[in-house]
């Protein structure tokens, strides 16, 4: 016999021996499938996050639809007024509209970036409870790993645990406060 064919059969030995060991300790461990994004979006503390951006961005919206409103009268009051003030005069007032808007537009949009940062910190409290919650329901089912449902093209329903994840979260965490923080420029 050959070297190759020694060596060939040893390594083909030590395989079925690892095989053979590994095997029952694989069969017995298992996955389970979640879906971060549907845990978010259906849990309690989600929708309360997600009901509290909504309302926070509407009062900047209809602010800023409010000073639009103002800045075109203001517009049209000065497109009246053209033919009597000096053109100096009339360029200072549009200069000092122009920059008005220029600053409530900043001002505003600070705002809608204070809110999604707020809203960040709250999906950070709900994710860390939904690992604290999917370890918690995957070692129950003695799962050695957690594949992430966007990683999965088709799967079998019982190996989705983001329903039953989602029930732990609810009663551990209900809602969270979405306060605004100012993001630094």
């Amino acid at each position: 016999m050959s070297a190759f064919y020694r060596k060939f059969f040893l390594v083909f030995a030590i395989s079925v021996a690892f095989s053979a060991i590994v095997s029952p300790v694989a069969a017995e461990q298992s996955f389970v499938i979640f879906d971060f994004r549907a845990a978010i979006a259906q849990s309690k503390a989600g929708k309360s996050m997600g009901s509290q951006i909504e309302s926070q961005m509407k009062v900047v919206t209809d602010e800023a639809q409010k000073f639009d409103e103002r800045f075109a009268g203001e517009l049209e009051k000065l497109q009246e007024q053209r033919s009597l003030m000096a053109p100096d005069a009339l360029q200072s007032k549009a200069e000092e509209l122009r920059l008005e808007q220029l600053k409530t537009q900043q001002d505003l949009s600070k705002r809608q970036r204070a809110i999604q940062a707020g809203g960040q910190k709250a999906t950070q409290e709900i994710l860390k409870v939904a690992r604290e919650e999917l370890a918690a329901v995957a070692k129950e089912r003695n799962a050695a790993l957690v594949i992430s449902k966007e990683a999965i093209i088709l799967n079998s329903p019982g190996l989705d645990v983001t329903k039953e994840v989602v029930s732990a979260m609810d009663k551990k965490l209900s809602s969270v406060k979405v306060k605004p923080i100012e993001v630094k420029e």
